[in-house]
């Protein structure tokens, strides 16, 4: 993988704004675990420095000086390790007893701890150049003379520099680690990118049969890639009903043109009179209709399956539309010897077009009239409830077989038995494309026998 285009991608620049924040964050804190630190090993120094004072003190009244200088060397052997210091002088700073010759300058004996310079010769032994400020505490005792305690600092500066240590280390470690994981982040995220770019660049090609595999882990990116895929689905059902739209406008035009164009030639071949030509161009009309039709269902379709009808949007009526409509088909049915029985609950009310919703029942019931024997009776049912309205259009006709249900909705597909029966096979899919618009559900059932189709609004 290119080096280059993972440093540049969103997920590793974002890695390294958190990790320089994070960096920050642990700087900090880790500074104020050093200062906490360091006030606290201050802090025990100078309670250790006053305990030996105050123990120190009271043996100075309790003993002999003998004994005290006994006990001052007893201290500094036990205190060895911990590099303990101690000067007992008099008023004049002659030292009595104690590992120090000599009290520091500046150093006044107000029982308080203060960070004085400790000098080379005032420690016999130490060595040259090893001048350091150490915690001391000057005492006045009772009888004038004065008590030094004071403590090296070689220990807590070990302590400390081994936690400073140890803080860099942790900081260094964080920060390699975020670094680390925004790499390893840059690079899962840009698998996944390239996935989504190979599959479209496949597309883009001609490939429409190509979908975003999915990683399995159900995370946003196979969110993004189901919902593309689903996107893809539908251009590619779009992309073969246009196919089929084309090769069937191309069919079943052709010959109601064909019929136009045989009709004029020939009329125009010999000279004929008023009625002929009347008759030619009524005969004419009648297939350019047929035509007009075709296209104005082509239209209404599509504009009702790109959700982009203009027409008028707001409450229809249906129980008033239905009785509108069962007038009318029941005069119909009535010419062919049949009837119409209309089923209307009042007040049934949805939010749509007046006019598709007409035009999606007139073909229901347009569909019962054509393609059932004459004096098939037929049922038109409006009822309301508390799930919705429901549309019913019935009949006692051959009905459609099962495995045809789902084809009959397409465009122009028409069963062997209506093949002799005028239309283009736009009807069904007129009305399933006014469902989907209005949020309906279209369902075609057995009525045993017959056909039932129901609209089911929500």
């Amino acid at each position: 993988m290119n080096l280059r285009r993972l440093l540049r991608t969103s997920a590793l620049r974002l890695a390294l704004r958190y990790a320089l924040f994070y960096a920050a964050l642990i700087a900090l804190a880790l500074g104020l675990l050093y200062w906490s630190t360091n006030r606290f090993v201050d802090s025990q120094l100078a309670a250790g420095l006053r305990n030996t004072a105050e123990a120190l003190e009271r043996a100075y009244g309790e003993l002999s000086p003998a004994e005290f200088r006994a006990l001052v060397k007893a201290e500094l052997l036990a205190g060895r390790s911990s590099k303990l210091h101690v000067l007992l002088a008099d008023a004049e700073g002659v030292a009595l007893a104690g590992d120090l010759v000599g009290w520091p300058q500046g150093l006044a004996a107000d029982d308080r701890v203060h960070n004085v310079l400790i000098e080379d010769q005032l420690i016999p032994g130490q060595a040259a150049d090893q001048d350091a400020y150490w915690p001391a505490l000057g005492r006045q005792l009772p009888g004038g003379e004065r008590l030094l305690v004071t403590h090296s600092l070689d220990q807590a500066e070990a302590l400390l520099d081994f936690t400073q240590g140890t803080m860099v280390a942790i900081l260094a470690v964080s920060v390699a680690l975020a670094l680390g994981l925004g790499l390893l982040q840059g690079r899962t995220l840009l698998m996944r990118i390239d996935a989504l770019i190979d599959t479209s660049r496949l597309i883009g090609t001609g490939r429409l049969n190509r979908r975003i595999p999915l990683s399995g882990q159900g995370d946003e990116f196979d969110e993004l890639a189901e919902q593309l895929n689903a996107m893809l689905d539908r251009i590619g059902h779009l992309m073969a009903g246009m196919r089929q739209v084309t090769d069937n406008v191309a069919h079943d035009l052709r010959r109601p043109l064909s019929r136009v164009r045989n009709l004029l030639d020939v009329t125009s071949m010999d000279a004929r009179d008023a009625p002929e030509y009347r008759e030619a161009i009524t005969r004419a009309i009648t297939d350019l209709d047929e035509i007009i039709r075709t296209f104005n269902a082509l239209i209404e379709i599509a504009q009702a399956e790109a959700g982009s009808f203009r027409g008028d949007w707001g409450p229809v009526d249906l129980s008033a539309l239905a009785s509108e409509l069962g007038e009318l088909y029941a005069d119909l049915a009535e010419e062919q010897g049949g009837t119409l029985e209309l089923v209307v609950q009042p007040h049934c009310c949805v939010t749509g077009n007046r006019h598709l919703l007409a035009q999606a029942i007139g073909n229901l019931l347009d569909n019962a009239l054509k393609f059932t024997p004459p004096g098939t009776p037929l049922r038109l049912e409006i009822t309301g409830e508390a799930e919705g309205v429901r549309v019913v259009v019935s009949d006692r006709g051959p009905g459609i077989p099962v495995a045809e249900r789902q084809r009959v909705l397409e465009r122009f597909v028409r069963l062997d038995a209506a093949r002799s029966t005028p239309g283009s096979g736009l009807g069904l899919s007129l009305v399933a494309a006014v469902a989907r618009l209005h949020k309906a559900t279209l369902t075609l059932d057995d009525a045993q026998p017959g056909l039932i189709a129901r609209l089911d609004f929500a």
